[in-house]
């Protein structure tokens, strides 16, 4: 019985600690500061969670996660989109990613080839958030300066949802997609005028749409998505418009232009 005990206590006492040294180190990958986010456009996940712990690891395994709020068990992750969309509060608090900074920093400066991102600038090679690794281009693929960590490939020809996204897969890529207001609005400078199919479905009328990787889509146009105000589901795919901003439509719609990326 004693030993069980001691078992027990020693446990616990394990426990605890691993659980003060995993806060420490997180609550250090983080800066506190008291501003809300006004819009939800760049929010990218938003999650029932125990603990603040458990919402900020998330933020930083989520490569495009820039802050974190934890209010009453709900954990909000916003994209770098945010930046434009918050004001001073003194009751809230918004947690960001420490080394933001350090990244504005290198951005300013000086090219060095002593820094391994910044070293990744040949347009054959990208920086993989994946694996923090310079990663080569696959074959069609190309790396564009203003979006640094991926790969893309455009394709023409008249597809419908289906055929995008095999046509991606054919490539050995996937179907576009732009999580950020940045990557939205680069797509309005490369490829005016054009309305390309990404990477979110649903299945039902009223469901969300979310990314494969289970966040949710935001930046749609206003209005959107509507399906056609029908109790049927009508748009269940979801296309990048002209503008910028999504829309849902029809899966069967078919449009020329067809954007791959590597990762």
């Amino acid at each position: 019985m004693k030993e069980t005990l001691k078992f027990i206590i020693g446990l616990a006492f394990f426990i605890n600690n691993t659980w003060s040294e995993n806060l420490i180190r997180l609550d250090s990958a983080f800066m506190a500061k008291n501003f809300t986010i006004k819009i939800n456009d760049s929010l990218i996940l938003q999650d029932i969670l125990l603990n603040k712990f458990l919402c900020l690891q998330k933020c930083l395994i989520d490569t495009y996660c820039l802050y974190a709020s934890y209010d009453t068990l709900t954990c909000s992750l916003y994209s770098q989109d945010a930046l434009n969309d918050h004001v001073s509060s003194n009751d809230k608090i918004i947690y960001q990613k420490s080394n933001y900074e350090l990244k504005k920093k290198l951005e300013m400066e000086p090219f060095t080839h002593s820094d391994p991102v910044m070293s990744c600038s040949n347009s054959s090679h990208f920086w993989s958030q994946s694996t923090n690794l310079c990663t080569p281009c696959k074959t069609g693929f190309i790396k564009y300066s203003e979006l640094p960590y991926n790969c893309y490939h455009s394709g023409k020809g008249s597809r419908n949802f289906d055929k995008s996204k095999s046509y991606c897969q054919s490539k050995g890529g996937v179907l576009f997609r732009p999580k950020t207001q940045n990557e939205r609005f680069f797509y309005i400078k490369k490829f005016p005028s054009k309305i390309t199919f990404v990477n979110s479905t649903i299945t039902n009328v009223g469901q969300i749409f979310k990314w494969p990787d289970g966040s949710n889509v935001v930046g749609f146009g206003k209005g959107e998505p509507n399906n056609m105000g029908s109790k049927k589901l009508i748009e269940g795919c979801l296309e990048l418009r002209s503008t910028g901003y999504f829309n849902d439509g029809a899966c069967s719609n078919s449009y020329d232009l067809i954007i791959c990326q590597q990762e």
